[in-house]
């Protein structure tokens, strides 16, 4: 069994997305551009702000003509995104871990640490923009057309 397929005016569309295309990815990497600051923006509004040095660090990089990555660059980016399992706390510098509980300083020479539940923060600031994103590919195209 087998299917064909057939397109008609095939050669006029290539013709002419040939002479489009310079104008078609300049107007479609505009748009996504101005789209991805705004997803980068709504990110930092919703990560966690202990010390503002996480959604400080959200910004957007362009790595080819039409490809644009949200990115956080803060060293802790990863737990704070993906979370992190249970784990030891040691010390580093000394032979006791000092800290305080209740007003009453403590010393361990290790602490279990419960993890950290994810907070998919890039996630959900694409997935809550997607049609703004889809949008704005749509804007980029219909605009190069029309010139």
């Amino acid at each position: 069994m087998s299917i064909s397929i057939e397109v008609l005016g095939i050669e006029e569309a290539t013709e002419f997305f040939e002479h489009a295309s310079e104008a078609l990815v300049e107007s479609v990497s505009v748009k996504l551009q101005e789209v991805c600051e705004m997803v980068a923006d709504y990110a930092q509004s919703i990560a966690p702000v202990k010390t503002g040095d996480y959604a400080n660090s959200i910004h957007v990089e362009q790595e080819g003509p039409l490809q644009f990555r949200i990115v956080a660059s803060d060293r802790k980016a990863a737990i704070i995104e993906f979370g992190s399992a249970p784990h030891f706390i040691l010390p580093r510098y000394a032979r006791a871990l000092r800290f305080d509980v209740d007003g009453e300083i403590v010393f361990a020479k290790y602490v279990m640490h419960p993890g950290t539940p994810p907070f998919f923060i890039i996630h959900r600031a694409k997935k809550d923009n997607m049609d703004k994103i889809v949008q704005a590919i749509r804007d980029g195209v219909r605009e190069a057309l029309k010139g």
